[in-house]
């Protein structure tokens, strides 16, 4: 609406303003005052304005502003200049969402540089174009071209105007925000416009690179006569050193012959080296906007020296004080006045300089760049990823970056094409505009609630290789380094750890607790319906959080009654009613449960965590150098108790076969309780776990196969001498059982327990007494050949799977011959006739009650 219903004002406004803009006598609707019989007021446009960003908050400065006057007729004013008379730095919060419909004035704060919020005059006039060099704490302003008025003279050139937003360094008292005056060298002065300015705030420095100045070194006014007009070359690099606050340090060094300035190029602190470099980009020569007439001194050499301002990029090494030059590819046509930022891979495998709006600086009536181009680093190629169209395209314009991720353009105007000036597209004029740095897509909103971190786009890893988060396969130009100093410089990482970011913000709404709406009439501040709608609002909070602690105490004093009247039902409980049982009867109930226990399930259900220190597996020793190789642990077993009252029992680590199937320790906490759970046996000497007294289980299967090594344990065989005993005993066990006739008769206790003390000690290994070991060979296949156990160092090997013995046979009968053919065969295959059992007794090997013994 806005772009049709003034296109021919504008036009009107180009060639009837006055030629000295401070001397309007009515403003359309500007910061200044309205016409009459106005009721709104619209920002046209806002052009070469600069921009600084301290921390989380963006303070905008100077520039051509244009606004229309919506009067009471319907009728809209021509748009006219406001040069900002009161002295207003405008600021914006990056906690402050925006969209399309928002109103940009009402988002807006103001920090007048006025003294005693007057008018500003020469004090702090307003500039177009120029910079505000910045840290994090506090930025100057620097540069740029003045409105002719008779009104005041111009300030001097030796003196910048600075602001102190917040102290650095050493703590000072009485220490105010606040502007004040700075004295430059006498070697620089302040008069120098249409350069390319950076920020490093991790360094604590700032640069201004080349740029126009008046012949006079002195006051440069815009479009009032030949001899202030910005027509000579400022071939200068000015570097602002803020290190330590209060003692800036400012230098001016002139750019070396392969260096040209330029109007209005970008430039970019870039992290690589040793304190990072400046890549310079675009910008042109003869400018159709240095002069009064508006139109190039020298278009055709312009248009011979543009171009290679993006195709060669300048690039200084800010450490090594040196200047460098690199081809780049595919690169985009001349332009001038748009603006660039950067986009760091995550790995620091590419750094992508982001290229948006312009025009060729030679033509205001021609179509203004809306296209987004990226320069990828260290390979300088050049990649177009988004296009937009001449409608949407502006110049002037300023960018930012709120979150890795975002970009918002911030100003601009449009081309004077077809003699007719346009207000910026949109409905209102989208002075803001946020972009999508890693999609390469315009977004329609700003949210500080919504962000990542940033994306290399698919387009450039696809030509660098890599992906989003970096990883980069190319990280040299195609072509090579045209010096091998500057291939140093990008091998030479930048230390990250002097950066600092301000994000993630939190978001406040638009207003941001400033000023509403310029003029609006009504007047700004918070609407008064918004304290009715709070009460309500906290009040009904306050009554809901009443009633639900209400609720909550009630609950609660329910649930410690019931607590108290009724026994405990948690997680421990099958193991209380064990404990109880055990003292009442001295047995042990059987425990059926279908559950799946993990490895931690017992050390969880005594309220121990298995990641605790004194959880460790370790070696259990009896004494101190001396491995117990038995079963485990051969201490007395409070987990797989037979009979508490039997103490020579419970001395070898066995269990009776009849208890052992009653017992609720007798499986592993890894196996289900399943009676077809497979049979394995192993010695571990790494662990004391008291799960794990016996390794014997039992299931309902096929019998088991002759032995089978697990590839985690060791195989039986005489590996050292220290377990020769143990080996003699399972051998002479071995020749008894096959020289014995087995009787048809049920299984009974261990023939273990009739051993005698002195024999029993021999198994702990505390014996004083040597028991002969008969490794003879035995024919005659009915013979199973001796084995041997092989123990390797302590080497830790998962406890293997136990479940509870069974004494109903393989075949389901219940005449088992032995506790492998009770157990049967893992994989379903028959049992070796040469190997039938490890250990095999009879009653009268047992004693003559051994049978009777529970």
């Amino acid at each position: 609406m806005y772009r049709s219903r003034i296109a021919w004002l504008a036009f009107a406004s180009r060639w009837l303003a006055s030629p000295v803009y401070g001397q309007e006598a009515q403003i359309g609707g500007g910061w200044n005052g309205w016409v009459d019989n106005q009721v709104n007021s619209t920002l046209c446009w806002w052009h070469s304005l600069r921009v600084a960003t301290l921390k989380d908050i963006v303070y905008i400065d100077g520039g051509d502003q244009q606004f229309v006057a919506g009067l009471a007729d319907g009728s809209i004013s021509r748009p006219l200049s406001d040069d900002n008379p009161l002295g207003y730095i405008w600021t914006f919060n990056f906690s402050t969402p925006f969209d399309s419909s928002t109103n940009f004035s009402s988002i807006l704060g103001t920090i007048s540089k006025a003294p005693n919020g007057g008018a500003a005059n020469n004090f702090a006039p307003n500039y177009h174009d120029g910079a505000l060099l910045a840290n994090d704490d506090e930025f100057f302003l620097y540069g740029g071209s003045l409105i002719m008025t008779s009104a005041y003279s111009a300030p001097d050139g030796d003196t910048v105007l600075g602001y102190v937003a917040s102290q650095y360094g050493s703590e000072r008292e009485s220490f105010h925000p606040g502007f004040l005056n700075k004295q430059l060298p006498g070697s620089m002065t302040r008069y120098v416009t249409f350069g390319g300015a950076a920020n490093a705030p991790s360094e604590n420095k700032a640069w201004y690179f080349g740029g126009y100045r008046s012949p006079s070194w002195g006051p440069i006014y815009e479009y009032f006569n030949s001899s202030d007009d910005p027509s000579h070359v400022s071939n200068t690099l000015v570097t602002l050193d803020m290190s330590t606050q209060q003692s800036e340090i400012w230098t001016n060094v002139t750019l070396p012959p392969g260096t040209p300035s330029r109007a209005n190029p970008s430039v970019v602190w870039v992290p690589v080296g040793e304190q990072g470099i400046l890549v310079v980009l675009g910008g042109v020569t003869y400018p159709d906007y240095i002069n009064s007439n508006r139109t190039s001194t020298n278009a055709a050499q312009s248009t011979k020296d543009s171009p290679g301002f993006m195709s060669k990029i300048d690039v200084y090494d800010i450490a090594g004080k040196k200047w460098y030059q690199q081809p780049t590819d595919s690169s985009p046509p001349q332009y001038a006045k748009g603006c660039a930022v950067l986009g760091v891979a995550q790995d620091q495998s590419s750094f992508n300089i982001y290229y948006y709006g312009g025009y060729n600086g030679l033509d205001e009536n021609s179509d203004f760049n809306d296209n987004v181009w990226i320069l990828s680093l260290p390979t300088f190629m050049w990649m177009q990823v988004s296009s937009g169209t001449p409608e949407h395209g502006r110049a002037g314009h300023q960018c930012v970056t709120p979150y890795p991720d975002q970009m918002i353009t911030i100003g601009g105007r449009t081309s004077y094409k077809g003699d007719s000036l346009q207000c910026l597209d949109g409905d209102p004029p989208g002075f803001l505009q946020a972009y999508n740095l890693t999609s390469g897509e315009w977004m329609d909103s700003y949210d500080p609630k919504s962000w990542d971190e940033y994306g290399v786009p698919e387009m450039i890893h696809m030509m660098i290789g890599g992906s989003y988060n970096g990883g980069a396969t190319l990280t040299a130009p195609a072509a090579g380094w045209a010096t091998s100093g500057l291939g140093n410089v990008f091998a030479t990482p930048y230390n990250t750890s002097k950066l600092t970011t301000y994000y993630p913000y939190s978001s406040v709404g638009p207003g941001n607790g400033t000023r509403g709406e310029a003029h609006s009439g009504g007047g700004g501040g918070t609407p008064g319906w918004v304290g009715a709608v709070l009460g309500v609002v906290l009040g009904l909070v306050f009554i809901t959080a009443v009633v639900v602690g209400i609720l909550l105490y009630r609950k609660r004093k329910l649930l410690g009654k019931k607590n108290g009247s009724e026994p405990s039902t948690d997680g421990n409980g099958r193991i209380k009613t064990w404990i109880q049982d055990l003292q009442s009867n001295g047995k042990a109930p059987t425990v059926t449960s279908d559950e799946t226990h993990t490895q931690y399930g017992d050390l969880e259900s005594r309220g121990v965590s298995p990641g605790n220190p004194e959880m460790r597996m370790v070696s259990p020793t009896e004494i101190q150098g001396t491995t117990l190789v038995e079963l485990m642990d051969t201490s007395p077993r409070s987990e797989l108790m037979g009979d508490m009252r039997d103490t020579r029992l419970n001395t070898t680590g066995f269990t009776p076969i009849a208890d052992l199937g009653r017992s609720p320790f007798a499986s592993n906490p890894q196996t289900p309780l399943s009676i077809t759970t497979p049979f394995n046996h192993s010695f571990h000497t790494n662990t004391s776990s008291q799960d794990h007294a016996s390794n014997i289980s039992s299931s309902e299967g096929p019998a088991p196969p002759a032995y089978t090594q697990r590839p985690d344990s060791p195989p039986l065989g005489n590996a050292g001498p220290q377990f020769d005993s143990i080996a003699s005993i399972t051998s002479n066990a071995n020749a008894n059982a096959a020289s014995t006739p087995t009787p048809n008769r049920k299984p009974v206790p261990s023939g273990v327990s009739g051993l005698s003390e002195r024999e029993l000690g021999h198994f702990r290994q505390i014996s004083d007494a040597t028991v002969s070991s008969d490794t003879g060979s035995r024919e005659g296949p009915d013979t199973p050949p001796a084995h041997h156990t092989v123990f390797p160092p302590i080497d830790p090997s998962p406890p293997l799977p136990v479940s509870s013995p069974s004494v109903v046979g393989a075949d389901g009968s219940q005449d088992a011959t032995d506790y492998i053919s009770v157990h049967g065969s893992p994989s379903g295959h028959p049992v070796s006739p040469q190997r039938l059992s490890v250990f095999k007794e009879s009653e009268d090997d047992m004693g003559q009650h051994g049978g009777e013994r529970r």
